[in-house]
């Protein structure tokens, strides 16, 4: 059983827009809510959960009255939540109590991809002004997911927009606890001598927020704690994998068993991508939690056949017994999904989200997805990489692997052509071919927008001002090639720009690293998500060019990024060799700010400047 400290789910939340003038850990004096907070918690034998939380808020700014307009807690319909009492203290002291009115329990909005009966009870407090008092007191039973037989409980505090001035968690279990805690210096953390008790306090109040930081970068360390009554996965995940083995054991349902037959004798590469290939051509992904609360349990493989939809542990069952029915060895294997994850402090519930298959295809491993529209041979997902992970072994036994960051590889590679006019316009002719993450979302464009909207993007991306634009390329489809190309043609009316009688040639190879520069200067401190390890070579030919500096050569190198510009002349012009490779899928704050970071994008953006440079036509 799983549990992370409970966030409230409040309505109307703030939204920032535009750019950042400066980005910085928010100062307390800012804080819209100031809360006090003390929860009680007991494990009870059947690894179930009773909770008592009190909870506090003072509204310090305007912006607190909107934080609290309305209090929402989702819940399974396994589980049961009461409002015992609230109420809201004016700042001249009168007292409005809780009304019956004000509580109300109704269905969850159903999630993305996915039906559901889970409940939730919404708090609406009256007369709401700055120095209110918001008090109230909910209790919750958690009833322990099937099968599920070990407790782990998360308690994380990371950045959000109110002042904590006190803390206080307790947990009480009849079996012995063990905890491990990761940047907890700000709490006092006691354990009974008999290891069944343990008080989570608060030394100080403490504030942690951020303002105006990248849409592509986040906090990703915070202080956390993981409570649970036993630090290994077999204990927590091993009563699954008796269930998983039972229902693989199962002859698959005639729709599967005839697509394996079909492809049986086929090299196992192709084997793999056909049955992807079926399971997304016939089933939709759907968590359907209407029938049962199964948790970690699938649905049998008959059952997923004749419902013609799954989760990612119906879909991942399914791919696996397709994959060993061919003889191709198949484990489901459990993970958190998302573009970072956090290495669990104890293995749990609460530590995965996903199921997925790992395979091992010609003596390599792979980590298939079967919930993804699309299919991308030797690529582990940008949202699978670097985690752990738990596979469940025919043998019963739930083995922890550490899925790999996707090594760099050559993403995109391109040859362009312009040919330059008086007037500063160009015909641009470029003639290219991606893959890998690029070309999924080009296919994700073309699935969910429409392939000319793709082609539109295509035009923008390669010209500033483009006209009379057409785009020559295949369609996308579910299952990616190694290498895709494209043709595109077009006008560019702002290709150089006219100076005096000259014309500068701005290929805007900057960019990144005006960015990290502006990082600095602004005082950002979050993380910053780049997206796949990728290599990137570009040939650009500006014929009818000559250029008044001479050729020259330039390349700058770190443990992030490689980077090598040259610039040479051809009989028709001048000729552009850029490649870029990018090692990591993360740059921290602490790395960003580095003295060594800072002397490479130095280098960098002096480098990619001396493409920007005065010609004559």
């Amino acid at each position: 059983m799983s549990l992370r400290f409970p966030r409230l789910a409040l309505a109307a939340a703030l939204a920032c827009a535009g750019q950042a003038a400066h980005a910085a850990l928010q100062p307390a004096a800012d804080a819209p809510l100031a809360r006090r907070s003390n929860s009680v918690c007991h494990h009870l034998a059947d690894n179930s959960l009773d909770c008592t939380t009190e909870n506090q808020f003072t509204i310090l700014k305007p912006a607190g009255k909107d934080l609290l307009s309305r209090i929402d807690f989702t819940y399974s319909d396994t589980d049961s939540l009461e409002v015992l009492d609230g109420e809201v203290r004016q700042p001249n002291g009168r007292v409005v109590k809780l009304d019956k009115s004000q509580v109300e329990t109704r269905a969850a909005p159903n999630p993305y991809a996915g039906v559901s009966r889970d409940k939730q009870t919404w708090i609406a407090f009256p007369e709401l002004a700055v120095g209110s008092v918001v008090s109230y007191r909910v209790k919750r039973h958690m009833a322990s997911p099937p099968l599920s037989r070990e407790l782990l409980y998360r308690l994380d505090f990371d950045a959000e927009p109110t002042r904590n001035d006190s803390f206080r968690f307790e947990l009480d279990s009849p079996r012995p606890l063990l905890w491990r805690g990761e940047k907890m210096d700000d709490f006092k953390i006691d354990a009974s001598a008999d290891g069944k008790r343990i008080v989570v306090e608060q030394k100080a109040p403490r504030y942690l927020n951020f303002t105006n930081e990248w849409n592509n970068s986040a906090l990703r360390s915070w202080p956390r704690l993981s409570i649970a009554t036993s630090d290994s996965p077999q204990s927590h995940f091993g009563v699954y994998a008796g269930r998983y083995n039972q229902i693989l054991s199962a002859p698959l349902p005639p729709a599967a068993a005839a697509e394996m037959e079909a492809q049986r004798g086929k090299p196992a590469a192709e084997q793999v991508a056909a049955f992807m290939q079926h399971i997304n051509g016939h089933y939709r992904y759907l968590n359907d939690q209407r029938l049962a609360e199964r948790g970690l349990v699938p649905f049998t493989l008959a059952e997923i056949e004749q419902h013609g939809y799954g989760d990612c542990k119906d879909l991942a069952t399914l791919l696996t017994a397709m994959l060993r029915a061919s003889g191709i060895a198949a484990e489901p294997t459990l993970v958190f999904r998302g573009n970072d994850a956090q290495r669990p402090l104890l293995p749990g519930l609460g530590t995965v989200n996903h199921m997925i298959v790992r395979a091992v295809v010609n003596g390599k491993t792979e980590w298939l997805d079967p919930t993804n529209p699309f299919f991308a041979p030797d690529r582990i997902m940008p949202d699978l990489q670097d985690r752990t992970s738990y596979r469940i072994g025919v043998d019963g036994q739930v083995r922890e692997e550490n899925i790999p960051m996707q090594a760099a590889t050559l993403t995109s590679r391109s040859e362009r052509v312009e040919t330059l006019r008086r007037d500063g316009s160009a015909a641009i002719a470029i003639r290219g071919e991606v893959s890998g993450w690029p070309l999924v979302q080009l296919a994700m464009q073309d699935r969910f927008q429409g392939p000319a909207s793709s082609d539109q993007s295509l035009c923008r991306a390669v010209n500033k001002q483009p006209r009379e634009c057409k785009v020559d390329r295949p369609a996308t489809g579910f299952l990616q090639p190694a290498r895709y190309a494209a043709r595109i043609d077009s006008v560019d009316q702002r290709a150089v720009e006219k100076i005096s009688g000259l014309y500068l040639y701005d290929p805007g190879l900057e960019h990144d690293w005006d960015g990290f520069a502006s990082y600095l200067a602004n005082g950002n401190q979050t993380d910053v998500y780049l997206g796949d390890a990728e290599t990137t070579e570009r040939a650009v030919t500006l014929r009818g060019a000559r250029a008044i500096q001479p050729p020259f050569s330039c390349q700058a190198s770190s443990r992030w990024y490689d980077l090598s510009l040259e610039q040479r002349k051809t009989p028709d012009g001048i000729r552009y060799q850029y490649q870029l490779t990018r090692k990591v899928r993360w740059l921290s704050h602490d790395e960003i700010a580095s003295p060594e970071f800072i002397r490479f994008n130095e280098a960098a953006r002096a480098c990619a400047i001396q493409a920007r440079q005065i010609i004559k036509l």
